[in-house]
């Protein structure tokens, strides 16, 4: 029975010594994987900063040739460089007048050009028109 006790005894020392290797193994690889997120949120950041850098850069190259688009199409240097290739600036002398125009602006829109008919005789047909029901009394008049 002493033996069985001891033989016992050892084995349960064992397992305990077990658990706490198991344990201790347990910590080791969570610290493991702890170092390894660290180390790569650390490299991510180290990223994020490098690419916000290069996006300043970026946005400074655009602002100059922004910049340099602008002035190079600047009224005043386009007259530079027309003055650089021999063309000159030809303010215009006078201005040349053109026929006068006679337009009835009294005219209703959409009249033909050869109705000469007077106005109040046209009112007095529509007036007639209206009222009678006939289609053509100017067809009455021979004119």
């Amino acid at each position: 029975m002493q033996v069985a006790g001891a033989a016992a005894s050892t084995r349960l020392r064992l397992d305990a010594l077990g658990h706490a290797y198991l344990a201790a193994g347990a910590v080791l690889v969570g610290v493991m994987f702890y170092l390894a997120i660290a180390a790569q949120i650390t490299q991510a950041s180290y990223d994020i900063a490098r690419l916000q850098d290069q996006q300043r850069q970026l946005i400074s190259v655009q602002d100059q040739l922004r910049y340099q688009e602008v002035s190079l199409h600047a009224p005043a240097q386009l007259q530079q460089q027309a003055a650089k290739s021999g063309m000159t600036r030809v303010i215009p002398a006078k201005f040349v007048a053109g026929p006068a125009v006679a337009i009835d602006l009294t005219a209703p829109v959409g009249a033909p050009a050869s109705d000469m008919t007077p106005l109040w005789m046209r009112m007095v047909a529509a007036v007639i028109n209206t009222i009678g029901g006939t289609r053509d009394v100017m067809a009455s008049t021979g004119k």
